[in-house]
């Protein structure tokens, strides 16, 4: 796989998990595409897989989002890291600003999410 096909197929795998929590199947579409050992790190802390599906269960939907600056870093042809910057919003609150990092490795012919890290802007 060609450096911009990898960069193109990993934005749009986050693209897609952001679609998802945009809409009530955000931790359906989670469970699926978590490793088993995957970690999310915010600024609060760090949850394991399970912290972290419980935690997108009992949220609002965001209403929208956009993402910017997105770049991909190839770790190999079986395993990326998309940063960027991230703008949403739930219905009724105020904008969340932050920066990201998510870390995907194919696994089966799909990619999943090993690791996720949030800092505030």
């Amino acid at each position: 796989m060609s450096s911009e096909a990898l960069t193109q197929e990993l934005i749009q795998v986050e693209q897609r998990g952001w679609d998802a929590l945009c809409t009530d199947e955000g931790a359906a579409y989670y469970r699926e595409h978590l490793t088993d050992d995957a970690l999310m790190a915010f600024p609060f802390g760090v949850m394991d897989r399970s912290e972290s599906l419980d935690a997108m269960d009992a949220a609002q939907p965001w209403s929208s989002f956009q993402m910017k600056d997105t770049r991909v870093i190839s770790l190999g042809p079986q395993c990326g890291v998309v940063v960027y910057s991230v703008t949403a919003q739930r219905e009724g609150e105020a904008p969340f600003s932050a920066i990201v990092s998510s870390t995907f490795v194919r696994t089966g012919g799909h990619w999943k999410l090993a690791f996720h890290q949030q800092s505030f802007e």
